[in-house]
């Protein structure tokens, strides 16, 4: 019997498509049934998207109005109400509704501390109130006042809030006070590179329209009244001198900086330090500080109340050590400057304490997330902060770590008794320590990596040998020191956590020392940050097992990590400074200052030479007139000082960058493929200048990069 040739493919055909379609059913079935088991942890997606919302208000290249979220939030509130019985009508309403809530709460911020800027740099008397005060390093004070007056600006021109620093010998500055001197103040300063930190979008959101410093001591006019917020600024002052004079040197700075959060003092060697040996987390008071600060309290309070053992019998001891403990934190908050990890940390403790009193479980993702909701609506603009982002990534890393089911079997078995068990807590005491340190590092060593562009190769060493000076000595003895500080008792408590700071930064020193600790890496495009952490909490939030698909984006966005085009020459946005990629990869500065523009753009391409290094290259040859660039087989640019070099370079480069306003008759004659002038720098900002395969010349300016937001100054338009 003949038999068709064709029948066997056809049917090979069919029986594929159905194992294919078969495939695709079992696989939705299971997506279905993961979905379902998973169900009660949906909510722990609400900040997520609130943040989707608020991250898509930054990344617009307008300002948007108002109106439009607020006719669309009740509207999107309404749908999830109509559709709740329907799985995923509901589904979809409310990632529209808390997507919409984001974008809203952003919108509304950006309104609602909308304040007069600074638009061009002036000299005058200034009258102000003084709001807050550091020391700094070198002896100077760093202060923000709150202007009365400022030389010839009106009311509506006056910026609300100043930032000067006062480098005179003998300055006194007291919060509360109003206080007259001359000042130079600027505009807050533009990004030193195209989509570099925009200190000017964190300074309008912390209502700061200009920085500055003194030409004279300043005049106090009158005292501090008592009866406002100085009163709060004045303590944390006191409370800083009072550790700095008692402790000393270095470690009485860091040690007031573990209280009150004033770093300025802090030199920078021994910041750099800290962060090569992945402890400069230390000086952020976040997780850590309150769980020391106030479990110590929880603990005491509880502790003393049991040695009265009819009162503990009758009462509930628990739930007042609890109160005392969440009375304690909020205290702590307070004089520590509430910074964002702070506020994230005060939430997560106030709601832990909570529960105790209310007879629930404590520490909880859920608690987590709900910090995180409450933040994101109260300060989106913290969202695109490193501090957010660290301090978030690693508790919800360690949550989930800490709640997988094989973490929990372990913690739960029989533990040793009497004596025998010391060695035992001693062990687990150091294993937690490595597992933290571990967890808490993966989970933020992308973040830290994208902002800050350094990886701390033996971050786990550094903890492992710090942390438990920092919980068993550095906090312990903190609390007691302000407890004691009201009767002037305080100096042994201060005098032991020196000693447990002089030995974290002994610590510190001694990683940092070795090859490699501190490892750069080059900028990643934000596409990469944003598939890791998405990533990461799709393996976080959900148990099932279904969280490992998170693994694949997380892998896909270490792969582009090094994806993004690193331009070929860099403008200063004052053009006092320029840099061009020579032909081995590195960048050539043509001076060493500015010194934070060449220290920022050698940090974001990953290079750890000193700008002083990067300024000698044979490719680079500078004279009184100017630099030129000549290197075989790339464009001839010329960097000039004078019209004369202008002129001169226009007839043998290819691309002449001007420090200087060049003329129209000679911008029209000049036979340079591209000539950018200071015109040019002053209007648009920083500037960078990418090759392109075709022999094209991309050029991009901060400008452009930032858009048109309320934050962004035009200076043509003035």
């Amino acid at each position: 019997m003949a038999l068709d040739a064709g029948m066997p493919k056809r049917l090979s055909l069919k029986i594929r498509a159905r194992a294919a379609f078969e495939a695709a059913g079992l696989g939705a079935a299971w997506l279905r049934a993961s979905f379902t088991a998973d169900s009660d942890r949906l909510f722990l997606w609400s900040p997520v998207l609130v943040a989707a919302g608020v991250g898509t208000y930054f990344s617009l290249g307008f300002e948007p109005q108002p109106w439009p979220a607020a006719v669309l939030l009740p509207l999107a509130l309404a749908a999830l109400w109509l559709s709740r019985n329907h799985p995923v009508k509901a589904l979809c309403a409310g990632i529209g509704f808390f997507l919409l809530l984001g974008f809203g709460a952003a919108v509304l911020r950006a309104q609602m501390v909308a304040a007069p800027v600074l638009a061009r740099p002036m000299s005058g008397p200034l009258v102000a109130k003084v709001v807050a005060v550091e020391s700094t390093e070198s002896g100077s004070l760093s202060a923000i006042l709150e202007p009365r007056s400022f030389a010839r600006l009106t009311a509506s021109e006056t910026p609300a809030k100043v930032r000067i620093s006062v480098r005179l010998r003998g300055a006194v500055l007291r919060p509360g006070a109003v206080v007259t001197l001359r000042a130079r103040l600027m505009p807050p300063p533009e990004p030193v590179q195209p989509g570099g930190f925009d200190y000017a979008r964190q300074a309008w959101f912390d209502g700061m329209g200009a920085v500055g410093f003194a030409y004279t001591l300043p005049e106090e006019l009158s005292p501090p009244s008592g009866r406002d917020r100085a009163v709060l600024a004045d303590l944390r002052m006191r409370i800083g001198e009072r550790i700095r004079s008692v402790v000393g040197g270095t470690s009485g700075a860091v040690a007031a900086a573990l209280i009150n959060g004033e770093r300025a003092s802090i030199p920078d060697d021994v910041s750099e330090d800290l962060r090569a040996a992945g402890i400069f987390h230390v000086l952020s008071i976040s997780g850590l500080h309150m769980v020391l600060f106030a479990g110590s309290v929880f603990w005491v309070v509880r502790a003393a109340l049991a040695l009265w053992p009819s009162m503990a019998l009758r009462y509930p001891i628990k739930k007042w050590a609890a109160a005392a403990a969440l009375f304690g934190a909020t205290f702590y908050l307070l004089i520590s400057g509430a910074a964002i990890a702070t506020q994230r940390a005060w939430i997560m403790i106030s709601l832990m304490f909570l529960a105790i009193l209310l007879d629930r479980p404590a520490l909880t993702m859920r608690n987590v997330m709900l910090a995180a909701l409450v933040i994101l609506l109260w300060r989106p603009d913290s969202l695109i902060g490193a501090s957010f982002q660290m301090s978030f990534a690693a508790v919800i890393a360690l949550i989930a770590f800490y709640e997988s089911s094989w973490m929990r079997s372990w913690t739960s078995r029989p533990r040793a008794t009497g004596l025998g068990a010391l060695p035992a807590l001693a062990g687990s005491y150091v294993l937690g320590i490595a597992l933290t340190s571990i967890v808490a590092g993966a989970a933020t060593g992308a973040i830290a990596a994208y902002h800050f562009n350094r990886i701390a190769l033996y971050g786990l060493a550094g903890n492992m040998a710090a942390m438990p000076l920092v919980g068993i000595v550095v906090m312990p003895m903190a609390l007691l020191s302000l407890l004691l500080m009201p009767f002037g008792l305080d100096g042994p408590a201060l005098w032991a956590m020196g000693k447990g700071v002089e030995g974290m930064l002994l610590v510190a020193h001694e990683v940092a020392s070795w090859n490699g600790a501190d490892r750069l890496v080059p900028e990643a495009p934000l596409g990469a940050l944003l598939l890791v952490v998405l990533g990461s909490l799709w393996l976080a939030l959900w148990r099932e097992k279904w969280r490992f698909a998170g693994i694949v984006p997380m892998v896909a966005g270490l792969a582009l990590w090094g994806a993004a085009s690193r331009p070929d020459v860099l403008i200063d946005r004052d053009a006092a400074l320029f840099a061009v990629r020579t032909a081995n990869g590195s960048l050539a500065l043509t001076s060493s200052r500015p010194a934070y523009a060449a220290e920022q753009w050698l940090r974001h391409d990953g290079d750890g030479r000193r700008p002083r290094e990067a300024s000698k290259s044979e490719a680079l040859a500078c004279d009184r007139h100017g630099c030129i660039y000549k290197e075989e087989g790339r464009p001839v640019i010329a960097f000039a000082g004078t019209l004369d070099a202008v002129v001169e370079d226009c007839a043998k480069a290819d691309i002449v960058i001007a420090k200087i306003s060049v003329p129209y008759r000679i911008r029209r004659e000049c036979d340079a493929r591209l000539l950018l002038d200071y015109f040019s720098f002053w209007r648009n900002g920083a500037t960078a200048l990418t090759f392109t395969e075709s022999g094209g010349i991309d050029v991009t300016t901060s400008l452009a990069a930032r858009g048109n937001r309320p934050w962004v100054q035009r200076r043509g338009d003035q």
